[in-house]
């Protein structure tokens, strides 16, 4: 059986990724900075301590792996951090590597984590390794980015103009990622993963009321309203400049063509947000005001 590194193992996606692998069956190794913080979050699962910005530890790593995911933090380091992932596993003799990528990237984006995604998307096809590159749209998990408002005012913001947009749940992602690092077939593919239709802001608003009991409204802003809260919400200035960026996508349509990519390969269909928003309900639901206490 093949043993799989997984890098960016305590992200997110990552995290789901080993949960996935390893409810299959599969020997994984996560890649990991801090070994308490990703026991906690991983499990009892095998862990190779390093950092991408020291390649002996990426080589230790890779020892006796088969397959690579591929997934670092966003940030100006991105490029670098997983460059060097690729050339360390073609240098060891990889036989895939599965890379989570991004919808609309492109090295001549002018948005900073699309064109980094294009940049390192095109440095994997350059390598002799077999890959697979997981191509996901806009995450219904970044919705809980905005949960605590939603929970306080009973109102979801946004600058969509209305439009649609196939958002996914990123334990889909990790489905098709486990899928096709486990499987054969899928060398050389790009997927476009999507949910199962896209869907407006409003239809978010009313899966969260049903969800949570508690009515929550759409409320859709212009890019002028929307840029102070971007730059108002203490992020480094890339990620507020590319946030605001991919809801000019989104009003532009970006997000608005479903595939099947995930029912596909995985053999189920991809979750919708009546399913997210259930599952997530407590982080959307407003905190009960104590006995005695005026409303």
């Amino acid at each position: 059986m093949s043993r799989i590194l997984v890098t960016g193992a305590t992200g997110t996606v990552g995290a789901n990724v080993v949960h996935e692998l390893r409810g299959r069956g599969a020997q994984v190794r996560a890649f990991v900075r801090d070994p308490r913080a990703a026991a906690a979050k991983l499990g009892d699962v095998e862990l190779a301590l390093g950092d991408f910005d020291d390649p002996a530890s990426l080589r230790r790593a890779l020892i006796g792996v088969d397959r690579v995911y591929v997934s670092a933090a966003d940030g100006p380091r991105k490029v670098v951090h997983e460059t060097a992932v690729i050339d360390a596993a073609t240098e060891v003799g990889v036989e895939r590597i599965v890379r989570l990528s991004a919808m609309h990237a492109d090295p001549a984006s002018p948005l900073h984590v699309f064109r980094w995604h294009g940049e390192i998307d095109a440095h994997l096809r350059r390598s002799e390794v077999p890959s697979v590159l997981l191509r996901p749209a806009f995450f219904m998990a970044n919705l809980l980015m905005v949960a605590g408002g939603v929970a306080h005012t009973g109102m979801l913001h946004g600058p969509t103009a209305g439009r649609r947009i196939a958002m996914i749940d990123i334990r889909d992602v990790a489905a098709v990622a486990a899928v096709t690092l486990l499987g054969e077939g899928h060398a050389g593919r790009t997927y476009e993963l999507t949910g199962p239709a896209p869907i407006t802001f409003a239809d978010v608003a009313a899966a969260l009321a049903d969800a949570t009991g508690h009515p929550v409204r759409s409320v859709d802003l212009t890019e002028e309203e929307a840029r102070p809260r971007f730059e108002g919400a203490g992020l480094p200035d890339w990620l507020a400049i590319h946030l605001a960026g991919v809801f000019g996508v989104i009003r532009a349509g970006g997000f608005e063509s479903a595939t099947d990519d995930v029912e596909r390969i995985t053999g189920h269909p991809a979750r919708d947000i009546t399913g997210f928003a259930r599952d997530f309900a407590a982080a959307f639901t407003p905190a009960a005001v104590p006995t005695g206490q005026p409303g």
